[in-house]
């Protein structure tokens, strides 16, 4: 496995941890808390949890498609007014497989190829498939941040979900 395979497989397999621990975080809070709307991000702690899934989702499906809609045609998935715990779960780890399954029939070659997306009438931008997964990282850490700041704020302990304690569990 190359380096930049190496990477990629770190941060895909970084995020679906995190995304995992924060869910395990959502079931000790009571329904109303996790449904319940503190005014940050996308409403509630999963409102936003389903905001950043549904991205992934959608980039998750584009990799395995090899190919992304014109950006005219690419909206954010409206969040719920109820979510459910259970079934967000089971539609993550979904996701996290899509990633994985995608992942492992892609070379190093692959990884550095871009897909194109149209962004304008005149102009295709390039989308590099490796940094289109660390844009999926991102995206999701930032909301999981903003989930853990939520969790807070309704007097639990969040759980620690930086990428260092993702690296010291591997090893332990």
């Amino acid at each position: 496995m190359g380096k930049l395979q190496e990477v990629v497989q770190l941060d895909l397999r970084y995020s679906a941890w995190a995304t995992r621990e924060l869910l395990q975080a959502c079931a000790r809070l009571a329904v109303a808390d996790q449904n319940r709307d503190l005014g940050v991000s996308h409403g509630s702690i999963l409102g936003t949890i389903f905001h950043f899934h549904a991205s992934e989702r959608f980039w998750a499906k584009c990799l395995g498609a090899g190919k992304i809609p014109p950006l005219h045609e690419i909206a954010a998935e409206p969040v719920p007014a109820e979510i459910h715990l259970e079934k967000l779960s089971t539609e993550c780890d979904q996701v996290a497989r899509a990633f994985e399954d995608w992942f492992q029939s892609t070379t190093e070659e692959v990884l550095a190829q871009p897909l194109s997306c149209r962004i304008s009438a005149a102009v295709d931008f390039p989308y590099v498939r490796w940094q289109l997964i660390r844009h999926v990282v991102n995206h999701s850490s930032i909301h999981r941040g903003q989930a853990i700041g939520m969790i807070r704020a309704l007097g639990q302990k969040p759980p620690n979900v930086d990428v260092m304690s993702y690296l010291l569990k591997q090893h332990i």
